[in-house]
């Protein structure tokens, strides 16, 4: 298992640096899209580095900045070079966060479910 979490390590670090280098990076990387590779990076991200335990806290972290990240481009606009780089960077690193997000969200409904049933509370 500790294996598994290195690997999900350098999936971040990946997906991150991707991220921060897509201005310069082709939109197409050999065939294959630089928003698909983020979505993968994500979800291996989400799958092996977040716990159950931090769960809640990665989901916040996910719905702040997805729904805060166009307005915050707002207020940087003043600020010139920045904002074009933040406006290109800002989809992709959505993109990566978000595909990890998705799969914490589908962990954490299944885990609610689960303790329904240990409960004895499940619907039918």
């Amino acid at each position: 298992m500790e294996r598994l979490h290195e690997y999900g390590k350098w999936a971040f670090l990946g997906g991150v640096l991707i991220t921060l280098l897509s201005t310069v990076l082709p939109a197409s990387l050999g065939g294959v899209s630089l928003m698909t590779v983020l979505l993968l990076l994500g979800l291996l991200v989400g799958w092996l580095n977040v716990s159950r335990d931090n769960s809640v806290t990665f989901l916040l972290g996910v719905l702040v900045l997805l729904s805060v990240g166009s307005g915050a481009l707002e207020a940087v606009s003043r600020f010139g070079p920045v904002y074009g780089y933040l406006t290109a960077v800002l989809p992709n690193f959505v993109t990566f966060v978000g595909a990890a997000g998705l799969v914490v969200a589908i962990r954490a409904v299944l885990n609610t479910n689960e303790g329904l049933g240990l409960l004895k509370m499940r619907r039918k």
